[in-house]
C-alpha cells in the first residue's frame, strides 16, 4: 500500500512541475514585449538636421512617418542624434 501512495505523490509532482514548467515561457514572453523606456532628445545631443550622410531616415532605430525606437517626441527623417545606427543590410 505504501508503494500506491509513493507512485500517486510523484505522479502529482510530475504534474505539478510540468503545469509550472508550461506556465514558464507564457511570463517570459510577457517581459520579452515589454518595449524599454525611451530618452529624452537632450540626452541624445539631437539636432534638427543631418550629421553628414547620417539621418534620421536612414537609422535602423527610425519609424517612419515621425518616431524613433529609443528617443521620445516626434522625430523627423531629416535630423539626427548620437545614437544614430547602420540599417540593416
Amino acid at each position: 500500500m505504501s508503494d500506491t501512495k509513493t507512485a500517486r505523490s510523484t505522479t502529482f509532482s510530475r504534474r505539478a512541475l510540468l503545469s509550472a514548467c508550461g506556465a514558464a515561457p507564457a511570463l517570459l514572453a510577457i517581459g520579452a514585449f515589454a518595449a524599454p523606456p525611451k530618452v529624452s532628445q537632450a540626452s541624445v545631443a539631437f539636432l534638427d538636421g543631418p550629421r553628414g550622410d547620417k539621418t534620421c531616415g536612414n537609422c535602423r532605430l527610425f519609424q517612419a512617418p515621425s518616431s524613433c525606437l529609443d528617443v521620445q517626441g516626434p522625430i523627423s527623417e531629416h535630423c539626427s542624434c548620437r545614437i544614430w545606427l547602420p540599417p540593416l543590410a
